[in-house]
């Protein structure tokens, strides 16, 4: 029987596979977590209208809009607190880039074992940005936590939750560094892997320079990350 949680969580798993969802359903009540199914991203956005969840679980090949497009509609609706991730067969690198930029804090590839993807969802779930608090300022940005939202001078840029984890950071640090021990417990609430950090790190300055043209973030070998400065 698995363990139960410390704290009930309230999920949606959104998921078009009728008996994977039936049995990850049980398995989350089993462990003390209140979990919601969506057929598709139209039942999850009535779910959502009706209900507030602490995290989204999301498929990425629904039928209709695709597990990466909802995730986005999400996030633009204004909820950037709610931590999306992803539970699909699609496990290349740029799936996985194409997952956290829109808008997810983490992966997790069919076959999973139910056990390590609950774990990973109480980790998730302890470390939601705060809501409360205004914007961060360093180097002339200035980034809304709450809203996931990046500006610099006239333009701006509406981040994932895993870009505004990331950033927030880097830049209440700027212009010091933060290790990359620090980074995955503000992505995972545990160390990362250095090729997941690595991954986030990529997609997050690959969105940086689309949006205002430079990325100024910065790897010191054997001390971290860094916002801001010299090259």
């Amino acid at each position: 029987m698995p363990e139960r949680a410390p704290e009930r969580l309230r999920v949606l798993l959104v998921e078009d596979d009728l008996d994977i969802a039936a049995g990850l359903v049980d398995y989350l009540e089993a462990c003390g977590i209140e979990a919601e199914h969506a057929l598709n991203a139209r039942e999850a956005q009535a779910r959502l209208l009706e209900a507030q969840f602490d995290l989204w679980l999301l498929d990425v090949q629904l039928p209709g809009d695709d597990g990466f497009s909802l995730c986005r509609r999400l996030k633009a609706a204004g909820d950037a607190s709610a931590p999306v991730l992803f539970l699909t067969a699609r496990g290349a690198l740029q799936d996985r880039l194409a997952g956290f930029e829109a808008g997810a804090v983490d992966y997790v590839v069919k076959p999973f074992e139910p056990a390590e993807l609950v774990a990973r969802m109480r980790a998730l779930a302890r470390h939601v940005p705060a809501r409360a608090g205004g914007w961060i300022e360093a180097e002339g940005w200035r980034l809304d936590p709450q809203r996931g939202l990046l500006q610099r001078g006239g333009q701006s840029l509406q981040l994932g939750a895993s870009a505004t984890r990331l950033l927030r950071c880097l830049l209440q640090a700027s212009p010091g560094c933060v290790s990359r021990s620090a980074l995955g417990e503000a992505l995972w609430g545990a160390a990362a892997e250095d090729d997941d950090l690595r991954t986030h790190l990529y997609a997050l300055r690959r969105s940086l320079r689309e949006a205002f043209g430079e990325a100024p973030i910065h790897s010191e070998r054997g001390l971290g990350v860094r916002f801001g400065g010299c090259p």
